[in-house]
């Protein structure tokens, strides 16, 4: 019993002389833009400061022996350092890339928050080479676990669709890698023991754009009353489910909950139960292409050999690749279009999107100018009035140039 003291008295005493270090998981080795990362202070034993850029993080919810950054940007990059009992570690260097990685890990069915050993369905793509070689990965329960994909899924396919085991924390990061450390996005997925959940999608929600939360409740969609609260406070008491937010600005960070008023079936009692919170982090918007008139495809910022990929939209929102080229040319159906640049570890953002519906309506609608303006001028021929002049044709051209529609 002494000698088990002893070592156990000998083993604080030296992890308390020995220096306090950064490490990080998952262990990316490239960050990219809208990763959820977690730093921890190895060697800690009592309340750890954190630093970045040897400026001291204020944030009281980092007073501990873990630092979690969810969704992090330009603005995360930089020196990280930990300080225990007066002893600050060696500098830990983040650089977040401002683009995307070369392949994405969505959820193909179920929710960003589910019930506890509750699951989802994921679906891994990758646009400029097969699956071969890919595995996945989650972060959970302070370990990191590989999930084999299998072999016959990955050969000569570019996406994949798998289900994880049934998750039990409160917590996980999941994303996929190949060979030669190319990887895809990460996603997080969190748990909750109440039967009211507060959707917000994972990832960051992008500065200009429009975000959709929701509250939802397990088995049923009988609610009848919503209320939607940020950091406590009501900001939505309606019949509706859902909170837009029509222009995202930094001032829409922060927590959100929900409570429902709802039924089991017809005539059942009612029942008024809260979720739990959720974090909304507002971010700056990844490197982003450019779709111009004409459908060409641009990005000023993104690697001279960089490729273009184009996207059309279907009826059930997925978008499906359509071609590869800076200008589009294929047949276009009517529909959404977007693009994006791909180079060999990273891609753009979706560009703008075109709505090639309304391009079709202005071609249509400078046939029928230009038939009338054929008209116009013969008769104006046919009566002696003088030469027909060109401003009907240029104020047709000028029509048509206007036709399209970005959204």
């Amino acid at each position: 019993v002494k000698t088990i003291f002893f070592f156990t008295v000998f083993s604080v005493v030296v992890k308390s002389q020995l220096k306090p270090q950064v490490s990080m998981v998952p262990t990316f080795k490239l960050v990219y833009s809208g990763d959820t990362i977690i730093l921890s202070c190895e060697n800690s034993t009592g309340q750890v400061k954190w630093f970045l850029n040897q400026i001291i993080m204020k944030d009281k919810n980092q007073a501990n022996k873990k630092l979690s950054i969810g969704a992090v940007s330009a603005n995360n990059s930089g020196s990280y350092q930990c300080e225990d009992n007066g002893q600050k570690s060696d500098s830990f260097v983040i650089t977040v890339r401002e683009y995307l990685p070369p392949a994405t890990l969505s959820i193909k069915s179920g929710e960003p928050v589910i019930n506890i050993d509750g699951s989802v369905v994921l679906e891994l793509l990758v646009e400029d080479n097969s699956l071969m070689g890919w595995c996945c990965w989650v972060y959970k329960g302070g370990k990191v676990r590989r999930i084999k994909l299998k072999k016959s899924l990955t050969i000569d396919h570019k996406e994949l669709t798998f289900q994880p085991y049934k998750l039990s924390d409160n917590i996980a990061i999941y994303w996929c890698s190949d060979e030669t450390d190319l990887r895809s996005t990460s996603l997080t997925i969190k748990t909750s023991d109440r039967i009211v959940r507060m959707m917000i999608l994972p990832g960051p929600a992008l500065l200009g754009e429009t975000l959709s939360l929701r509250c939802v409740v397990s088995g049923t969609k009988r609610i009848s009353h919503t209320i939607i609260y940020k950091e406590e406070k009501a900001i939505q008491d309606s019949s509706s489910s859902s909170y837009v937010i029509n222009n995202v600005t930094e001032s829409d960070e922060g927590k959100y909950s929900c409570q429902a008023t709802f039924t089991r079936r017809d005539g059942g009692p009612q029942n008024t139960v809260n979720s739990t919170q959720q974090e909304l982090i507002v971010s700056a918007p990844p490197m982003k292409a450019v779709l111009s008139a004409g459908m060409y495809c641009s990005c000023s910022s993104c690697p001279d050999d960089a490729t273009y990929h184009w996207y059309y939209k279907l009826n059930n929102h997925q978008w499906i690749t359509k071609e590869t080229r800076q200008s589009f040319a294929g047949v276009m159906s009517a529909g959404i279009y977007a693009c994006r640049a791909v180079w060999k570890d990273g891609r753009s953002a979706r560009s703008n999107r075109i709505n090639v519906l309304l391009i079709t309506l202005g071609l249509i609608f400078l046939g029928v100018v230009l038939v009338i303006g054929a008209i116009v001028m013969y008769r104006k021929r046919r009566a002696g009035e003088g030469k027909p002049t060109t401003d009907i044709l240029s104020h047709c051209v000028f029509l048509c140039a206007h036709t399209y529609m970005f959204v």
